[in-house]
């Protein structure tokens, strides 16, 4: 009984911790989309895009950095359980 209730435990913890690097992915890739419509509508409407400019040199690699932290972690903690 014991080792049924370990197996589900280990199942649910790995779904929650492939679900959060997915999602961060997600995020990131949303907010990169979402910058450079930002982007190129301030360029169609002959506005400056100075500040969604600034914003993506820093929001984008901020996020990015995040999720390659995220994945390293994930990726690790996987190789992890598969040498003990």
């Amino acid at each position: 009984m014991e080792e049924l209730h370990r197996g589900t435990s280990e199942r649910l913890i790995f779904f929650f911790q492939l679900s959060s690097v997915l999602l961060i992915w997600l995020f990131v890739i949303a907010i990169t989309l979402w910058i450079s419509r930002l982007i190129v509508l301030s360029l169609e409407l002959n506005d400056a895009p100075g500040a969604s400019v600034a914003i993506s040199l820093v929001a984008i690699p901020v996020f990015m950095t995040l999720a390659g932290i995220l994945t390293y972690v994930f990726v690790g903690l996987q190789r992890g359980k598969k040498k003990v």
